[in-house]
């Protein structure tokens, strides 16, 4: 044995032969419910925005700071949805560092508003989307995903010529497509398994 390897534990063996069984069960335990949450929350500000831009309504302030509380509320729930999980397989541990990636890039990228670049922003945050819900599809093996995130970087292109109001539209339509449909698929398969049991 190599002096690097560090041998298991009898408990860390045990957790890891979990995790591989689960994995190769197919097993999640995913609710779908913090996407749902976080999708309507980037609808709906998205179309605020819009309203905003093209002088429908006023807002005291930008309605994307909306998303500060829906994503600890959605933080929140994923939280729990781990906590409640028999085993956290590999495949889980990917996305969420994708998602995670994501998050962090995105909060990053809100910093060309200050520099007065808001739709070059949205143009960015519509490449991440799309990069990470593409590799999402790719590890987890779910074609709407890989469908999706082409889909989202086709419109991150187009958007470099709406670079005006309907830019948010193009968000819009995105979190229905990234965030909400998937939400409700992963609803009806997490109801399904709970009704099974």
């Amino acid at each position: 044995m190599n002096k690097n390897e560090k041998e298991l534990t009898s408990e860390e063996s045990l957790k890891l032969i979990n995790r591989m069984i689960y994995e190769a069960k197919g097993y999640f335990h995913e609710s779908g419910i913090g996407a749902l949450v976080y999708g309507f929350g980037v609808l709906l500000c998205s179309l605020l925005e819009y309203a905003v831009d093209v002088k429908m309504i006023s807002f005291p302030f930008s309605p994307f700071y909306l998303l500060v509380p829906v994503f600890f509320v959605q933080s929140w729930i994923q939280f729990r949805e781990n906590k409640m999980k028999k085993a956290k397989t590999f495949t889980d541990e990917t996305i969420d560092y994708v998602w995670t990636g994501f998050f962090i890039s995105a909060i990053a990228a809100f910093s060309a508003n200050f520099a007065g670049y808001s739709y070059v922003t949205i143009t960015i945050i519509l490449f991440l989307t799309g990069f990470a819900t593409f590799l999402t599809g790719m590890i987890s093996k779910f074609n709407y995903h890989k469908i999706g995130g082409v889909i989202c970087l086709v419109f991150a292109s187009v958007s470099f010529f709406i670079q005006d109001a309907r830019i948010y539209l193009l968000l819009a339509i995105t979190a229905v497509m990234v965030w909400i449909i998937p939400g409700f698929i992963l609803n009806i398969i997490f109801r399904r398994q709970q009704y099974a049991r």
